[in-house]
């Protein structure tokens, strides 16, 4: 009998698949490192040329520091601005007073430092010399005005101040006081004041203000009223400015009226000028042809008291 092989045809033919699968499978074994991969360069950032480095997104919002000595310790002006810087008030440290016009040039010297303001732009500059502004205190004559470079180019401003701490004791009145959104005066208050102008019917409120004027943390009602003539449309019946004291409730103080007249007021800030903790008033005046003029008061429960001229020739 013939000797038979130990493997059958059958297990040959499984052995070998098996090898060849094991030898595939060898080929798929790695040594558990994964191979690098090639590098990727990064392309260094292209500059934007369509960048403009001067827009407001490329610089630090930096606030005008107003550091300084304020009144009392230190003398400074308060001026308005119309083509030029006019000084409606100041204060004196050496005779410790409030003083207008002139006097306050002793102390506004040409080359100091003055701080510009609007309701949306503040600014340091520096006085020039005198110049005429486009309405003179006291008509024409010499200047008693001065010349700033941002005013001499066109630059609109509200107020300016030198120096320029004095800035910290200026509160500019919101627009909204004299708008349609200013607060409301009840039916009572509007009577009270209606009596107080001594004019018959309507009397139409300009302005309603609500500001803390004497320092005891409670704001006064800072009303300006006024009543057309009816005979007369350019002519104001009465036109004036009250003040009511938080201490006062009901008591109304007037600062400024006048009758028969062609002028309105606005109330355009609040200012410690003095340093006494208590607010002057400086108000704007405009007449029915455009004209107007700015001043200084000082404001007590007993009334206003005017500090200086009216500018324009008042």
């Amino acid at each position: 009998m013939p000797r038979r092989s130990p493997l059958s045809p059958l297990t040959l033919s499984l052995a070998l698949l098996l090898a060849a699968c094991n030898q595939g499978g060898d080929a798929k074994k790695t040594d558990g490192k994964v191979d690098p991969k090639p590098d990727v360069k990064v392309a260094a950032p292209t500059e934007d040329t369509k960048r403009d480095p001067g827009t407001s997104l490329d610089k630090a919002v930096v606030a005008v520091d107003l550091g300084g000595p304020v009144p009392p310790e230190a003398s400074a002006v308060f001026f308005a601005v119309d083509g030029a810087l006019i000084p409606l008030g100041c204060y004196l440290h050496d005779k410790k007073k409030l003083a207008s016009g002139k006097d306050c040039l002793k102390i506004a010297t040409q080359g100091a430092e003055v701080y510009l303001k609007s309701s949306t732009v503040e600014k340091i500059d520096t006085l020039g010399a005198p110049k005429a502004a486009l309405c003179e205190v006291g008509g024409a004559g010499t200047p008693t005005s001065l010349s700033v470079p941002a005013v001499d180019a066109g630059a609109p401003f509200d107020y300016a101040v030198a120096p320029k701490s004095l800035a910290r004791q200026v509160v500019l009145m919101p627009e909204d006081s004299w708008g349609d959104r200013k607060p409301s005066l009840s039916a009572e208050e509007t009577a009270a004041l209606t009596a107080l102008a001594k004019v018959e019917g309507a009397l139409t409120i300009r302005q309603v203000a609500m500001q803390d004027l004497d320092n005891d943390t409670k704001p006064e009602k800072i009303v300006s009223v006024f009543q057309t003539n009816p005979k007369d449309s350019e002519r104001f019946s009465f036109s004036g400015v009250f003040v009511q004291f938080a201490s006062a409730p009901g008591t109304w103080t007037l600062v400024e009226s006048n009758s028969n007249d062609t002028l309105t007021f606005t109330v355009r800030a609040g200012l410690d000028l003095d340093g006494d903790k208590n607010h002057e008033l400086w108000l704007n005046s405009v007449s029915t042809d455009g004209a107007g003029g700015d001043r200084i008061y000082q404001v007590s429960k007993t009334g206003g008291t005017g500090l200086g001229k009216w500018t324009c020739g008042g």
